[in-house]
């Protein structure tokens, strides 16, 4: 399908290109506010195209199904996930897929049920991909599909949901110590250096309002090193950034390297997204002395192998559970930079 070009035009939203508040609209509403706004979502995340164009902020916008394809297709963080399941009635402005259409023809019964009227929203499409090799064609397939109606369309955000009632286990691909060739060399977390304290203090990583803690599969531990270690490293680009596609903000000061192999064998779950992004609910903590309440999830502290501050070169900060050097005052009384994508 023809997308449109809409890199170089500016709309409302603090001067954010028109991509930017379509892409980050879409992420809204089908990570956080799918529930609130009334959307109909099925327990991986997939809900209709036709419904999402529906919502009043797309509508404000005056979003098209054309820029909902061009979303999907030009995120450099392969936010989104797409499945073409044409109706069993083709309606005029339905063009038959010329190529083999992205889930089997079993599927098109089921994705119908699920936004249909008279099912419920957690239903599961059972013959969606299965894996991120398997979605990624499936979206590849859908784009290519010459069809101009977005009833016959499924989307959903790949990762990053707070929604409670998305299954993860029934999407994203389960990490395992039984097929160790399929763990990631590395699995790094990103955050600031006013945040490194907190997460001290409180012993780990929390999913702080997500469904999951984030990591990224890169930089590797070495490549940031070797860079901290040469004196003109300011004038290099970081070794391995260039291939990190999600996971951690590009401007992340502290990475927090886990022993995902130790982690696992303490029986904390992991998962793989479609985009690459690794992903852990944590494991229960109970309260301890006068605090009172639910336990809450952590990727604790026990899981971190080094901890590496990277911006202004401190290098290790935290290594085998004891901690090399604070970080200074100037540094975590600054505040965490605004955010970008």
């Amino acid at each position: 399908m023809d997308h449109p070009k809409n890199k170089d035009k500016r709309g409302r939203g603090q001067g954010q290109s028109r991509d930017v508040q379509v892409s980050k609209a879409l992420s809204l509403l089908l990570r956080h506010a799918a529930e609130k706004e009334g959307l109909k979502m099925n327990a991986q995340g997939y809900a209709s195209v036709s419904d999402v164009l529906n919502w009043r902020k797309l509508k404000s916008l005056k979003v098209t199904f054309p820029e909902i394809l061009h979303a999907v297709d030009s995120s450099d963080k392969k936010r989104f996930a797409l499945l073409h399941i044409p109706s069993a009635q083709p309606t005029e402005s339905t063009t038959q897929a010329t190529t083999t259409p992205a889930t089997p023809p079993d599927a098109e019964h089921e994705a119908g049920s699920i936004v249909g009227e008279e099912q419920p929203a957690t239903s599961v499409l059972e013959s969606a991909p299965a894996t991120s090799e398997a979605q990624q064609s499936a979206t590849d397939q859908a784009l290519s599909v010459k069809d101009t109606d977005p009833s016959n369309f499924l989307i959903r955000a790949t990762q990053g949901h707070s929604i409670k009632t998305i299954d993860a286990a029934s999407f994203l691909e389960p990490l395992s110590l039984s097929d160790e060739s399929k763990l990631p060399d590395t699995v790094v977390h990103g955050t600031f250096h006013a945040t490194w304290p907190a997460i001290l203090q409180s012993g780990g990583l929390r999913c702080m309002g997500r469904n999951h803690v984030h990591f990224a599969t890169g930089p590797s531990l070495e490549s940031v090193l070797a860079v901290h270690a040469d004196d003109s490293a300011q004038s290099k680009p970081k070794p391995d950034d260039s291939r990190v596609i999600s996971g951690m903000r590009r401007d992340a000061q502290v990475l927090i390297y886990i022993d995902v192999r130790k982690a696992l064998k303490a029986g904390v779950p992991f998962w793989r997204s479609e985009n690459g992004v690794i992903l852990s609910e944590g494991m229960p903590v109970a309260k301890s002395g006068a605090e009172k309440g639910e336990a809450q999830k952590f990727v604790s502290l026990d899981f971190f192998d080094v901890v590496v501050e990277r911006k202004v070169g401190l290098g290790k900060i935290w290594e085998h559970g004891e901690v090399l050097q604070e970080l200074p005052e100037t540094l975590t009384k600054k505040g965490n930079p605004k955010g970008r994508r």
